[in-house]
């Protein structure tokens, strides 16, 4: 198991243990459903728009990082 992590925008990081870094975007995008996403706009990005969850995934996608 190894160690990744997603930093939002804002700075928040999301960490999680996985065997890979395809098993670590899948528990990410897992933990991010549509009352996750609302949520974390609502806490952290005051204001701004929710965007779709779809987006988010995306994100998640492109900047999951091991370590």
């Amino acid at each position: 198991m190894g160690q990744f992590s997603m930093t939002c925008t804002c700075g928040h990081v999301m960490n999680v243990e996985a065997p890979s870094r395809q098993d670590a975007v899948q528990k990410l995008k897992g933990m991010m459903t549509a009352d996750a996403v609302a949520t974390h706009m609502a806490d952290r990005h005051a204001g701004q728009p929710v965007p779709p969850v779809s987006a988010v995934h995306s994100m998640i996608e492109q900047g999951t990082r091991a370590g």
